[in-house]
């Protein structure tokens, strides 16, 4: 019993039950097998290739043992077939021979031996005797090309050359398959129809003739000596037609053989794939659904972070408003204090001026005292020394000297009094001046917001008005490009302003006072009022006036209280009055 009749014992019964049944149907003619009497095919594979015996028998037992992905049923239809093409092996090989007779075909002893590959001699070629004693004659590419023409397709013309030259001789190669034999019979045969066979080439006797004969290589020529017998022993072999026939069956079979085994081997390799596939496949059906889930996942994630986000977005909306609206309260509560500040900071100064007023006043009275007293000190003083040159016996005089001195002493004593008095109203004044100073500081500050438009402001004094340098752009031209060369030169002339080595004043005098004015000779002041027009040559010059005024070291722009409407600088009266109509105007409002 075979192997595979073995293998059955070896399974369950349910199996066994099934192979049973699958084999009874096989038998029966239920499911066909047999195609011709020699091709087979699977009755049970939906897409079955043409088999041999041995190759369905090889592919049944390959599903029953080795397939990962055959179902039950598929394995037990299988093993019925593997139980069905044994018994029908056993019974078909009772009538038949033995193998090495089939294979094994008889032969003739006698049969003739031809030179394989396949081969054929030609002779009696045309050569000619050349200059030197050499012959020459027809090269083989030459009579290969001729009889390709004719349509005996040789594969090769071999020539053989003597130490004479050309033999006239020559070995026309066709190869080794059968077909090629009938081309190189077909040869010779054209050959012999024109009695140029080697019986012919024989009967012709001495007789020389300029035709060419030809013949099927055999044993013959091959046994012989010569060019061409070296050369068919060195290139063929002798072989009978079967057994070159046999050779090639041999040939072919393995041949054969080998491309069952491989395509049985393709066909494990394909069942393997198929596996692989179907387990592929199915779990791309699963990563297919958790792609969906995930997909689904996240698309409800952004719909919940859009949702988020869009509450956020109001949320934030909402609380920006709310602060907002606290801001704007701030700054009104703060705007208030500052004006109560700048309310309470105007009446203290006011305040402060009429004490500073009182004070004036006093000191003036203590001062217009304090020259009474001085001139009466110094009357006495003179009556005192003229009465030092009176008589020691004016007893009178005496007296009143005494009582001069003693006036004198107690006017001297009340000056002191009245020196002390009036050094302590400097001191008190230039505290109240520092103050003033400081609320002026304090009413610059507080102004430095406000509108140009107000009647009381604050003016930066030295800094450049860059109005005529536009003006004087957009009269030359009003292109975007004139207008940035207009801010270019009166940012040129700022830096020129800034700069504290450039002083373009001369110093004349006034009613005996010195006093400093515009040099018209100075390089840039010539240069500025030769390229430009009146007004920016007046803006370039009052902010040099400014400076030289305000900061003449420094050279940089100094806040000032100024007077817009009348175009002058403002006193911190004008301040504090300015700020307290502000500040009623605000509260009438309010109301």
């Amino acid at each position: 019993m075979s192997q595979s009749r073995k293998a059955t014992n070896s399974i369950d019964p349910e199996l066994e039950e099934y192979k049973d049944k699958y084999y009874q149907d096989l038998r029966d003619g239920r499911f066909k097998v047999w195609h011709t009497d020699e091709i087979l095919k699977c009755p049970y594979c939906p897409e079955s290739r043409d088999y041999s015996h041995s190759d369905l028998l090889r592919h049944a037992n390959r599903i029953v043992k080795e397939s990962r992905s055959a179902a039950f049923k598929d394995k037990a239809r299988h093993l019925g077939l593997v139980e069905y093409l044994e018994r029908n092996l056993n019974a078909k090989n009772k009538g038949l021979k033995s193998a090495s007779e089939i294979i094994t075909p008889k032969h003739d002893s006698n049969e003739e031996r031809f030179v394989w590959p396949w081969k054929a001699v030609v002779v009696n070629i045309p050569v000619v005797l050349r200059y030197g004693g050499k012959y020459s004659g027809d090269s083989g590419k030459k009579l290969k090309e001729k009889w390709e023409k004719q349509g005996y397709n040789p594969l090769k013309v071999h020539t053989p050359w003597s130490h004479l030259g050309h033999s006239g001789l020559a070995v026309v190669e066709f190869g080794s398959e059968l077909d090629k034999f009938s081309n190189a019979l077909k040869f010779v045969k054209d050959f012999e129809v024109n009695k140029c066979g080697r019986n012919d080439y024989r009967d012709r006797g001495r007789c020389k003739d300029d035709k060419m004969y030809a013949w099927m290589a055999t044993d013959e020529d091959y046994n012989s000596t010569g060019l061409v017998s070296d050369y068919l022993k060195k290139n063929g072999d002798l072989k009978t037609l079967s057994v070159v026939q046999k050779e090639i069956e041999t040939k072919n079979k393995k041949l054969i053989l080998g491309l069952e085994t491989l395509i049985d081997e393709k066909s494990k390799k394909t069942e393997e794939i198929k596996s692989e596939i179907s387990k592929t496949d199915s779990e791309l059906v699963i990563v297919k659904k958790q792609k969906e889930i995930m997909t689904e996942n996240f698309k409800r994630g952004l719909e919940l972070m859009e949702t988020e986000k869009h509450e956020q977005l109001q949320q934030i909306s909402f609380e920006h408003e709310r602060r907002k609206k606290q801001l704007e309260e701030l700054k009104i509560l703060e705007q208030k204090k500052a004006d109560e500040r700048m309310w309470k900071l105007a009446e203290e100064q006011m305040r402060e001026k009429e004490k500073l007023h009182h004070r004036i006043i006093e000191l003036q009275k203590k001062l217009d005292e304090k020259q009474r007293l001085e001139l009466e000190i110094e009357q006495m003083k003179g009556a005192v020394e003229v009465m030092k040159h009176m008589t020691d016996e004016d007893v009178e005089a005496k007296k009143k000297m005494d009582l001069i001195k003693k006036d004198l002493k107690d006017k001297e004593e009340e000056l002191e009094g009245m020196e002390a008095l009036s050094q302590s109203l400097i001191i008190k004044q230039r505290l109240s001046n520092d103050e003033l100073v400081d609320a002026r500081k304090e009413l610059i500050s507080g102004l430095t917001e406000k509108s140009a438009r107000a009647l009381i402001g604050v003016k930066r004094m030295g800094e450049l008005d860059k109005k005529p340098f536009i003006a004087a752009a957009k009269i030359n031209g009003c292109g975007k490009k004139d207008a940035e060369k207009a801010m270019n030169l009166a940012s040129l002339w700022e830096k020129h302003l800034r700069d504290p080595s450039w002083h373009p004043f001369k110093v004349i005098a006034v009613d005996g006072q010195s006093q400093e004015i515009i040099n018209e000779e100075d390089e840039k002041i010539r240069s500025l009022k030769t390229e430009f027009d009146k007004d920016v040559y007046d803006a370039v010059i009052t902010a040099l006036n400014e400076l030289n005024e305000y900061n003449p070291s420094g050279r940089y722009p100094i806040p000032e209280l100024w007077n817009n409407k009348e175009n002058k600088k403002a006193t911190l009266k004008e301040g504090v009055e300015y700020i307290l109509k502000q500040w009623k105007t605000h509260k009438l409002k309010k109301r």
